[in-house]
């Protein structure tokens, strides 16, 4: 099948740890066509499967790529300067790039199945993630009960549903499946810690444009200094200023956080509490 594009760059992590804003500044290259979660839109709902074949994985990617969607595009963000619009874009980028918060199941079967596809996942402190969840009040809105009961399973927001990624048990299975396609594939997957891209944001972006072949231009640095600079308290705005990231250890109950320590001891996911 002949693609409109080169390459596809896939952007995950759990809601909450910082997928849009690594990937607004993915999509501040202009050599990048953006796309924000199709797979959770009206336009492609659940298109791709762990049965889906190679053709139809990249019917699907083509698709994505050539449409054009308010939702894809956060239009409405851009409108209201959440999110940035990048004018400097080629016409016809040779890279597709698509964030998830959802459907992280499904990234060693695109891998195998998809040659010239990389994985960029974020993670983020479990207890800075769940605490920015708490303070969310679109993703929280739907919790029935308080937060002390909810924060483990997160049973009311995600339903117990294979594809949603709320609450610290589906944390640990999102980031044992990022650790997974980094030891299953390491020269197409790059794991990225929330907590270094805000204290080392040039030397991580560096970092991520080089894994993703990508050159860095003055749109990309004019973006990060905005980001870096600009606060709006949008919920879901990319300027954010000076961001903090252990706001968690004032906010979060002593009880949870306590939990989370003793559970991730001595564990593959005890390095993301530093």
């Amino acid at each position: 099948m002949n693609l409109s594009f080169k390459n596809v760059l896939l952007v995950n992590g759990t809601p909450r740890s910082g997928t849009t804003w690594l990937g607004q500044i993915i999509d501040s290259s202009p050599h990048v066509r953006y796309k924000y979660q199709p797979l959770f839109s009206n336009t492609f709902k659940e298109r791709i499967t762990l049965h889906s074949s190679e053709n139809e994985i990249n019917h699907f990617f083509e698709e994505v790529y050539n449409t054009k969607d308010d939702f894809l595009d956060r239009e409405k963000e851009k409108k209201h300067n959440i999110h940035q619009r990048f004018e400097q874009k080629n016409t016809s980028p040779d890279v597709l790039s698509i964030k998830h918060v959802r459907y992280h199941y499904l990234l060693p079967y695109l891998l195998k199945q998809i040659d010239d596809l990389k994985v960029c996942a974020i993670i983020r402190n479990p207890c800075a993630t769940l605490n920015s969840w708490r303070k969310a009040p679109k993703e929280f809105r739907e919790v029935d009960g308080n937060f002390n009961e909810q924060w483990y399973f997160a049973q009311q927001r995600d339903r117990f549903k294979p594809g949603e990624y709320f609450g610290f048990h589906k944390w640990k299975e999102a980031v044992m499946i990022f650790l997974t396609i980094k030891k299953w594939y390491p020269e197409r997957v790059h794991l990225l810690q929330y907590e270094s891209l805000v204290h080392k944001t040039m030397e991580e972006v560096k970092r991520l444009f080089d894994f993703a072949e990508l050159k860095i231009t003055d749109q990309t640095n004019d973006f990060l200094k905005r980001t870096l600079n600009e606060h709006n308290d949008d919920t879901y705005s990319v300027f954010k200023g000076k961001k903090q990231t252990e706001d968690w250890k004032q906010e979060l109950d002593p009880s949870i956080i306590e939990q989370i320590y003793r559970e991730l001891k001595e564990t593959p996911l005890e390095v993301f509490l530093k």
